[in-house]
């Protein structure tokens, strides 16, 4: 069984799809002997499941506590169960739990229709009746997504409900909603190149609660990709079979004005150079990774901002400047005497110059 997510244009929406396509297709099989996988293949997202058969009744099953979980809105504090509230942020208060049971609903009707299409390309329609919420079209809203009071309304971004329901589910469980006091939102999603959904949701479970007190966007993205470059050279080390692999993060930022949210800073981090490190050098990487996080969380702390911006652009974009940069402000830490935690050994230093020379 394949699907394709064609690729519309909007990177968080289509990443969204494939995500909520292989988090359906995991909840409603019937054989549970295989995990969906995402692979991206150019122009589309293939999301295979070998022998898959999806079934509503699967979904109904009061044995399957996953699908029901998907749609719990928990505590707003706790990073992994208020993403919901999150992906509707740009909707009214009252408008996000009638949202979220609607994508449930839309998701659930089209379940059977999937089982009986052994492969299908999913193309999103731009004509539908469902509006994209801001977490998912970053780039091209502005303000709330719906009507106000002042019965004001803009143009928005209009998609076929079965679409729109894959990334409002994807967006929920695959999206990393990072709240900054007086900043607003720090959005992250981890963009697959080949990623089994069991893998996805181990790695999500271990890395989504990791978080620190950010200066931007950048800085949230360049820390979790060593968070989770870390996570995958662990597996590596340890010799599991199953290596996902992720081609970037995307971010951006919403923030708040008046009673409103907007979109701010967006981009790509590239992950290549890291995941290559803790996938093909897993004992080298292990020492590169721990002075990298020791140098996030030191310079979270507020008088050491020097440090985290530091390390940012230097993962950001990992030139010969950064890198220079980066050696310069830590070694005036440690020339000061301050106490360090984590310094790099000469087997480190190699690896991270080898790093900055590749590029």
């Amino acid at each position: 069984m394949q699907f394709w997510i064609t690729k519309s244009g909007l990177e968080i929406f289509d990443v969204a799809r494939a995500y909520g396509l292989a988090a359906l297709l995991s909840f409603a099989d019937e054989d549970q002997s295989s995990s969906p996988e995402i692979k991206d293949v150019g122009t589309a997202y293939r999301i295979n499941l070998p022998n898959g058969k999806p079934s509503l009744s699967r979904l109904k099953d009061r044995g399957n506590t996953g699908w029901l979980e998907a749609f719990t809105v928990g505590d707003f504090r706790d990073p992994l169960s208020a993403q919901w509230n999150c992906l509707f942020i740009t909707d009214t208060a009252g408008q996000r739990e009638t949202k979220r049971f609607s994508v449930q609903s839309a998701l659930e009707k089209f379940v059977d229709d999937l089982r009986a299409r052994e492969s299908v390309a999913l193309v999103p329609k731009f004509d539908g009746e469902e509006t994209l919420p801001g977490a998912l079209d970053p780039t091209a809203f502005k303000g709330l997504r719906g009507r106000t009071r002042g019965q004001y309304s803009e143009g928005q971004t209009k998609v076929d409900r079965f679409n729109w329901a894959l990334g409002c589910v994807g967006g929920a469980l695959a999206g990393r909603f990072v709240y900054q006091r007086n900043a607003g939102y720090f959005v992250l999603y981890p963009m697959p190149e080949s990623v089994k959904w069991t893998d996805f949701r181990e790695l999500r479970q271990e890395t989504y609660g990791e978080r620190l007190n950010y200066l931007s966007v950048q800085n949230a993205a360049a820390h979790y990709s060593v968070v989770l470059a870390e996570r995958l050279r662990q597996r590596a080390a340890s010799g599991l079979s199953s290596t996902p692999r992720y081609s970037n993060i995307l971010y951006f930022s919403l923030f708040k004005t008046g009673n409103q949210w907007k979109p701010g800073t967006a981009g790509h981090l590239n992950l290549q150079p890291l995941l290559e490190l803790a996938t093909q050098r897993p004992n080298d990487a292990e020492g590169v990774f721990n002075v990298w996080r020791y140098l996030f969380r030191r310079g979270s702390v507020r008088g050491n901002e020097d440090l985290a911006l530091a390390i940012t652009d230097f993962i950001m974009h990992p030139t010969l400047t950064t890198y220079e940069r980066h050696v310069r402000v830590f070694t005036r830490y440690i020339a000061r005497g301050t106490t360090v935690e984590f310094q790099y050994s000469e087997q480190s230093l190699k690896e991270v110059t080898a790093l900055v020379s590749s590029q």
